[in-house]
């Protein structure tokens, strides 16, 4: 009989790690993952508002700054102070582009461009190519010049 609820146990064992190994990948994944279509049956990719935001603005043709920021972080809140001061006056001439770290769903961004520290600014040309990534706080009077040149 001893033997026989040691069996039982291990099988039991079993089946958790394998449902484990199952389960798990759908409760981490996030939702700019690829995802079933039930009704056509077919894959497709769920944009983060991010993403949404970025795909709108490298359409338009014009520079673009993606600042990827938190709202519990006090350089982060300098940078946005600074970029919403230009922003105006670069309205016709680049976009800007905010992505929150606190949301998950943008996870796809923040890992694509590899940001691992904030606030980071990354520029992309008027063809939405790389340019270049900067970490920390820009200066007013800099960062004008840096979009200048972007265009």
């Amino acid at each position: 009989m001893g033997s026989n609820r040691v069996a039982r146990v291990v099988i039991l064992v079993i089946i958790a790690v394998a449902a484990g190994i199952i389960l798990y990948p759908k409760l981490i994944s996030t939702p700019s993952q690829q995802v079933q279509n039930r009704e056509a049956g077919a894959l497709k990719q769920v944009v983060s508002p991010g993403e949404q935001a970025l795909e709108r603005a490298l359409r338009s043709g014009k520079p673009t700054m993606i600042l990827f920021h938190s709202n519990s972080c006090i350089p982060c809140k300098e940078m946005s102070a600074i970029v919403a001061q230009i922003e105006p006056q670069f309205k016709e001439r680049a976009n800007f582009v905010d992505i929150l770290l606190e949301d998950k769903a943008e996870a796809g961004l923040i890992a694509k461009y590899e940001v691992h520290t904030i606030p980071t600014s990354v520029f992309l040309d008027k063809m939405g190519s790389y340019v270049g990534t900067n970490v920390g706080v820009i200066k007013e009077d800099a960062l004008v010049r840096l979009l200048g040149s972007l265009e």
